[in-house]
């Protein structure tokens, strides 16, 4: 192969890659906003490190879990519900940078979550990697909360619905799923 084509091939394997990232983390925000826990713990190498500094349900400690199983506790609320379209996980400012091999990528972008009493902001920064089934997942995560606000009285001027409304089901819609 010339060295052209090489080049080319190294470049379209970077591009590849950073789509494949950049679907890894919106699955994960979806399954967040969905409620498919074993989805969102699918999210996680079996080995991640997850690190959430400043944890506002946690009266502002930071918390870190290591593995699947210290990890999964922490999003069971998220799975614990009948899966609905909530949205309430939105991101913005993503930067992904695919290393030379494809073999990692970090990726860092800000956050805004939104629920009826409130709002709450920070970062998402970590490293991805194509596991054995090439899978892209979190090999390690840090979701720092920076700043969030309370409201003291709120209206509900429409409730979240089913996934009836969702002609994907409410997944990601480039979601694959596990054969």
């Amino acid at each position: 192969m010339s060295s052209e084509l090489e080049s080319l091939k190294k470049r379209i394997d970077r591009l590849e890659a950073k789509e494949a990232v950049l679907s890894a983390f919106n699955r994960y925000l979806y399954c967040l906003d969905t409620g498919f826990g074993d989805d969102l713990i699918d999210c996680f190498t079996d080995d991640a490190v997850l690190d959430v500094p400043n944890f506002p349900g946690a009266g502002g400690d930071d918390l870190h879990f290591e593995g699947r199983e210290q990890i999964s506790p922490l999003y069971e609320p998220y799975g614990s519900r009948e899966p609905t379209i909530s949205g309430g996980h939105h991101s913005a400012n993503i930067a992904v940078n695919v290393a030379a091999d494809c073999n990692s990528a970090e990726l860092s972008a800000y956050f805004m979550t939104s629920v009826t009493s409130g709002v709450q902001g920070g970062r998402y920064e970590g490293v991805l990697v194509p596991d054995d089934d090439g899978v892209w997942r979190w090999q390690t995560l840090s979701i720092t909360s920076a700043w969030g606000w309370r409201a003291k009285e709120t209206e509900t001027i429409s409730s979240p619905v089913g996934l009836e409304y969702s002609r994907f089901g409410g997944r990601h819609a480039a979601y694959q799923p596990s054969s």
